[in-house]
């Protein structure tokens, strides 16, 4: 069902219409991208197959025998929040499209463009990919760079030999100035955050020993107590 990165190479999709050829035209569309579809023609008989199936996507009629099909998306959506849903009716009520929107049901009216369907089956993926880089994110402790494991490492790295008394000077300037900014509510900004850190990393690179504040820290230690402050990524370990 997923491929490595937690994002589907294909969906099951339900379909529930009670007009046999609009039921055939949606399958034909969706078994055409890859996915597979069950179709049945009432709310009763799609209720049926949820504890046996799992669906990422529904497309449903609305002028359904029994339940209709914007109760059934409302039940759909209670039980499944991460379902899309999209109700395809050839009803023209404003009502009942403004409901579907309250629902965050996708409201599409009979007849349709293909491509209306395709961008349902593609949201999904879209929203399942971003999904699964923020699991990645929360889950691998590696998924962003640790440079805190690795940055005194970086000087042997390189070794590059000592660099000029100018550009230390310069270096170090830049760096006094971001942080002074960053030390602000006012004046915080992520360009210096960029700036304060790209420096810091070429301080090590080029092995440049940098001035202590005057309580008596590191600029990474500084840099990490602020970031903390501010309520963002560390990065040095200090």
């Amino acid at each position: 069902m997923d491929d490595a990165g937690g994002v589907p190479d294909q969906l099951n999709v339900l379909v529930v219409d009670d007009t046999a050829e609009m039921r055939d035209l949606l399958v034909a569309i969706v078994h055409r991208e890859g996915h597979q579809a069950m179709a049945v023609e009432s709310a009763e008989q799609a209720l049926e197959l949820l504890p046996v199936w799992t669906f990422q996507v529904a497309f449903l009629d609305h002028n359904l025998p029994g339940m209709e099909g914007l109760l059934l998306g409302e039940y759909l959506r209670r039980s499944n929040p991460s379902m899309l849903i999209a109700l395809v009716t050839g009803e023209d009520d404003q009502r009942l499209e403004r409901r579907s929107r309250e629902l965050s049901v996708t409201f599409i009216a009979k007849p349709f463009d293909n491509a209306e369907i395709l961008r349902v089956l593609e949201a999904y993926t879209e929203i399942a990919r971003d999904r699964a880089e923020a699991r990645a994110a929360a889950e691998d402790g590696d998924y962003e760079p640790p440079i805190a494991r690795f940055a005194d490492d970086l000087p042997d790295s390189f070794g590059i030999p000592k660099v000029p008394g100018r550009i230390t000077e310069r270096l170090v300037g830049t760096l006094k100035r971001s942080l002074a900014n960053l030390r602000s509510v006012s004046r915080y900004n992520e360009r210096d955050r960029v700036v304060a850190l790209s420096g810091l990393l070429t301080a090590r690179v080029l092995d440049v020993d940098l001035p202590r504040t005057s309580t008596g820290l590191t600029l990474y230690e500084e840099y990490d107590r602020l970031m903390q402050s501010h309520g963002r990524r560390t990065e040095f370990g200090a």
